[in-house]
């Protein structure tokens, strides 16, 4: 069997798509949706082995920047702050020269960090003024007066009135 054709631009996209490890059925999707002559496992198998160092080097590369940037970064920054708080965890209870139980303090902080990091805080809510004056507005025509008492008291006790 002679092997298959491909011109540049599908031997650049077929080397793309081989080092970001997709699936076959995926690149033939790939291949069709860009109206290209479809390819068939065995040609697959073979641009996989014919430029085997050029892929392995394009997914090395590819591996290398992703360790540089998104969620990797995230990832490397919350493991950092994991290690300070295991050392603070060590020293918590120590008292400094004055007798203050500052690292206790800080060892808290540090877990608050790596909790807003991973998006496990929740961020303040404020509320719009026109927003939650339509609310009340539309509270005081369709609940009852003590309820509505109680919506207002909350709004004005919150600071959001």
């Amino acid at each position: 069997m002679a092997a298959p054709k491909l011109n540049e631009e599908q031997r650049k996209a077929l080397l793309i798509w081989l080092s970001a490890e997709y699936s076959e059925s995926l690149i033939r999707k790939w291949f069709e949706k860009n109206a290209w002559e479809p390819v068939d496992p065995s040609a697959l198998t073979y641009y996989r082995k014919k430029w085997a160092p050029e892929i392995e080097a394009a997914r090395s590369e590819r591996r290398a920047s992703a360790i540089n940037s998104g969620l990797a970064l995230k990832e490397e920054r919350v493991k950092r702050l994991a290690d300070h708080a295991d050392e603070l965890e060590v020293i918590k209870w120590l008292p400094d020269d004055k007798g203050y139980l500052r690292n206790e303090k800080s060892w808290r902080e540090t877990l608050d960090d790596i909790a807003k990091e991973m998006g496990h805080r929740r961020t303040g809510v404020d509320i719009a003024t026109k927003e939650l004056e339509e609310f009340l507005d539309r509270a005081k025509n369709n609940l009852p007066a003590e309820q509505y008492a109680a919506i207002l008291a909350l709004a004005v006790q919150t600071g959001a009135s």
